[in-house]
């Protein structure tokens, strides 16, 4: 294909279309890769992208083309023999080149790698670019030519070298989408552990989160249900009435309140908390159908609140000991108060602080802390915040 040819600006539109779009979409991405493999008329692609400190978020492996139908044989038998990623992560990040210039000609003729897997599905060269090398993370392109076209050039290697930012930007977008991604999920998970009702709303007061606790509220029935736009509503004609003026206020910028909302089977009142919704929860994207706006708490009084140290082991996968350690230090506690008042020695608290890091991954305990305060403050139930 000719640079600078139609057809060829065609392709590099489509393939950074496909490549943006990959941020959100690993279809997407996959796509991406197999326009850049057309773009320089080569028969296979390979992304690869690893990120030590978060390996299921950060990390991904795309092939394309003769090397995605030989994948499983390459990855049980030579991934650990293959000499270009290690070629390659000598290249300064953006930079480019071919393997035809990294590895010597003997090196090429011998190597056990390109002897008994790369030439014989039909290979002879790698393109290939570092695109992100850190001390935790390593990002790399390579596009594999076979003997139907020349080797590698100059002009191949400039393309390349042109196309590695934006490469490297859509991998940083779908890095920082993924992680978003988990964090709703996590603080989803967290949520349908609580023992309150909860309701999350959008700014048109359209439920966009219900937790477990809600929905088995809803169920008894016993005076609250969902309407349509999955919003609770009380049957009780006054409490409605009021539940709909606490909810408009907050729409207009108002701290909302608290109604209680009588029961038909003569349980106590349920007590309902309409409130903005916190930062955190405002800031993401629930499922993308929009941001939380208000939040809709439902508690129970025949029901037991969990205590600080019950509700972080369950959001956090926490051991009890480690649990109780963290949720003294969210509270203002240190570890000799919480030894003493345990009955145990400053070591095993130690310890539990230790098991608390490394289960979070927080790397300090000041960021334990202030994830347990998140969890506790911004979902309104530490000690004292329910109603």
């Amino acid at each position: 294909m000719v640079a600078g040819s139609p057809r060829m600006a065609d392709t590099e539109t489509r393939f950074l279309d496909a490549l943006y779009r990959g941020a959100t979409e690993d279809a997407s991405l996959r796509d991406a890769l197999v326009f850049a493999q057309a773009m320089f008329d080569c028969q296979a692609g390979a992304l690869v992208s690893i990120d030590t400190r978060m390996p299921m978020l950060g990390s991904l492996a795309l092939t394309s083309g003769v090397l995605s139908e030989h994948e499983r044989l390459y990855a049980e038998q030579f991934s650990d023999i293959d000499p270009a990623p290690s070629i390659f992560a000598g290249l300064a990040p953006g930079a480019a080149s071919s393997t035809d210039r990294l590895m010597s000609r003997d090196m090429r003729l011998n190597d056990p790698f390109v002897q008994e897997f790369f030439r014989p599905i039909g290979l002879v060269e790698t393109l290939g670019g570092t695109l992100l090398r850190d001390r935790a993370r390593f990002s790399l392109i390579g596009l594999q030519r076979g003997s139907d076209r020349p080797g590698f050039d100059d002009d191949d290697i400039a393309r390349l070298e042109r196309l590695i930012p934006h490469i490297r930007r859509a991998l940083q977008l779908r890095q920082a989408f993924h992680r978003m991604e988990a964090k709703t999920l996590g603080l989803q998970a967290a949520m349908d552990r609580l023992p309150a009702g909860m309701a999350l709303l959008d700014q048109q007061g359209s439920a966009i989160f219900i937790n477990a606790a809600m929905r088995a509220i809803v169920r008894k029935p016993d005076g609250l249900a969902l309407d349509r736009s999955g919003r609770p509503v009380p049957a009780n004609v006054a409490a409605r009435r009021r539940c709909d003026e606490l909810l408009r206020d907050v729409s207009l910028g108002g701290a909302g309140g608290m109604v209680t909302v009588p029961r038909p089977s003569g349980e106590r009142d349920y007590v309902v908390l309409v409130a903005p919704g916190t930062a955190v929860l405002a800031e993401m994207d629930w499922d993308r159908r929009g941001r939380a706006g208000t939040i809709v708490l439902v508690h129970d009084p025949a029901g037991r609140p969990l205590m600080p140290a019950e509700l972080l082991e369950q959001a956090m996968n926490l051991p009890k000991g480690a649990a109780r350690v963290v949720a003294a230090l969210a509270m203002d506690d240190d570890l000799k108060s919480f030894a003493e008042r345990e009955g145990v020695t400053i070591h095993t608290a130690r310890f539990h602080l230790h098991t608390a890091l490394a289960k979070t991954g927080a790397r300090t305990q000041v960021e334990l802390v202030r994830l347990a305060m998140r969890i506790l403050r911004d979902i309104a139930l530490s000690s004292g915040a329910a109603p």
